[in-house]
């Protein structure tokens, strides 16, 4: 049987399924910009632009970029499928932190890191109930998504992921585009809470989960597309010239 990430948390009583008191909830201060919410950027359909994902294709000198040109044929789609996978998960993770107004954290989950050690170290609700801060709440929920999702685990240097969010900004700023939308979405709807609190942020991680899942799905539709490119050069050079005309619009 397959666990999900949400599915686990619940088993655990992490974030999503902590039964915090009232004080325990709140944050000691809350900025002007959580307090009223506004669209950032255009609304899209998110159904067409997945669509738009899936039937994208890579030119030769998108693939070679990505790999750094030192790949070809199968690796360097197992490399740049992963690569993509990886890097749009860290844009959910970027867009979550903008919206909360929190830095990175500094603690990194690590392959080869006994499962045991970060449940007693970073995830006890003790820790979460007494988090007054924003930053101090999101420094113990990220990593552990992050550990779930498998997001940064034995793959990549960060350099790598870093070249690979620059891309995607690039050639698909739709992917980022999305994952905003949802977020302010789910903040902006009719029964958001008056007071942001943490079963907010749990909230809003969990639509960044969702939202990956999404994007995923459109990524792999992508890749089928593989050898489109090779067949039609032009198809290629005028999507990209549209993804370049829509960032600037943007």
């Amino acid at each position: 049987m397959i666990i999900r990430s949400h599915e686990f948390l619940q088993i655990f009583n992490l974030p999503g399924s902590i039964n915090y008191s009232i004080n325990d909830l709140n944050f000691a201060v809350i900025p002007d910009s959580l307090k009223n919410v506004t669209r950032s950027s255009p609304h899209i359909d998110v159904n067409k632009e997945l669509k738009r994902i899936e039937s994208t294709c890579l030119s030769i000198q998108d693939k070679k970029y990505l790999t750094g040109g030192v790949l070809t044929g199968s690796l360097a789609k197992m490399f740049n499928e992963k690569l993509l996978v990886i890097s749009q998960k860290a844009i959910g993770f970027e867009e979550v932190r903008g919206v909360l107004g929190v830095r990175q954290p500094h603690a990194k989950w690590y392959c080869g890191e006994a499962f045991d050690d970060w449940v007693k170290f970073g995830w006890r609700d003790q820790e979460k109930a007494a988090a007054k801060t924003r930053q101090e709440y999101y420094d113990l929920i990220e990593p552990m998504f992050k550990l779930f999702e498998r997001h940064d685990c034995g793959y990549f240097f960060d350099e790598q992921v870093h070249k690979g969010i620059v891309w995607l900004d690039k050639k698909m700023p739709i992917v980022r585009h999305i994952h905003r939308q949802k977020l302010e979405e789910l903040l902006l709807r009719q029964d958001a809470k008056e007071v942001f609190d943490k079963k907010e942020v749990d909230n809003l991680m969990e639509e960044r989960r969702k939202t990956t899942s999404l994007v995923d799905g459109a990524l792999m539709g992508l890749f089928k597309n593989n050898n489109c490119c090779q067949a039609n050069e032009n198809k290629c050079e005028e999507e990209e010239i549209q993804n370049r005309n829509f960032a600037e619009n943007l």
